[in-house]
């Protein structure tokens, strides 16, 4: 009876302890995408997150770059499922799929993420994380992804069927891809493409960022 309970309380502890990793990992990504990595500090992100004791982030984390890093992870197990999805989807194998599809099984999942607490949150994250040097290189399958097997999988298949160009080429224009979509969807949240396209939604300009996209993987070296 006693290691019963014992047992039952470690498991409400490890449980609350996970909830408060998420709430800080959520209000972290919150601060970066609004206002930059400066602004998330240790005594910042632990406000957001409604933490009574500011010293939350270094008791679950060490630190603010572990925080990010965290951030990182945890929005790749998020979308692990809409990945692994459109992967069956898309063709009887990975093996069989094109550069394009490889590519869009890659990024389309993170546009379907629901529990962001302003608009695209995590794409704008990504980008202050990139430009402030914080992130591996996002485009190499050797990199540990923790709970994304789907991630390195669909690398390898897109870097193979970019294997006719060079290396470097073929990076670039990965590289190139998603920061097409990524500053497409920032411009379309700062309604930056003026009011005389009151009409354009989020879903018309994916399809059209796409199809520039498809071109810029498969055209000539």
């Amino acid at each position: 009876m006693a290691h019963r309970l014992a047992t039952s309380v470690a498991m409400a502890s490890n449980s609350r302890s996970e909830t408060t990793r998420r709430q800080l990992c959520l209000a972290a990504e919150t601060l970066v995408a609004q206002s930059g990595i400066s602004v998330a500090t240790l005594r910042a992100v632990a406000i957001a997150a409604g933490q009574k004791n500011t010293a939350a982030v270094s008791y679950h984390f060490g630190s603010v770059e572990e925080l990010l890093r965290t951030v990182v992870d945890m929005r790749l197990q998020d979308t692990e499922a809409d990945r692994s999805r459109m992967i069956r989807a898309s063709g009887p194998s990975l093996d069989a799929l094109d550069a394009f599809t490889a590519w869009r099984c890659m990024m389309r999942p993170y546009f379907l993420l629901h529990d962001e607490q302003v608009p695209h949150a995590h794409i704008r994250f990504m980008m202050h994380m990139s430009g402030a040097g914080l992130l591996s290189d996002p485009f190499d399958a050797r990199v540990p992804r923790p709970g994304a097997p789907s991630i390195a999988a669909l690398l390898e298949r897109l870097h193979a069927a970019l294997g006719w160009l060079p290396p470097q080429l073929g990076r670039a224009r990965i590289a190139l891809a998603g920061t097409m979509m990524w500053n497409a969807v920032a411009l379309f949240d700062k309604h930056g493409f003026g009011q005389e396209q009151p009409s354009l939604d989020l879903e018309t300009l994916l399809a059209d960022v796409e199809k520039l996209v498809r071109l810029v993987l498969s055209a000539p070296a």
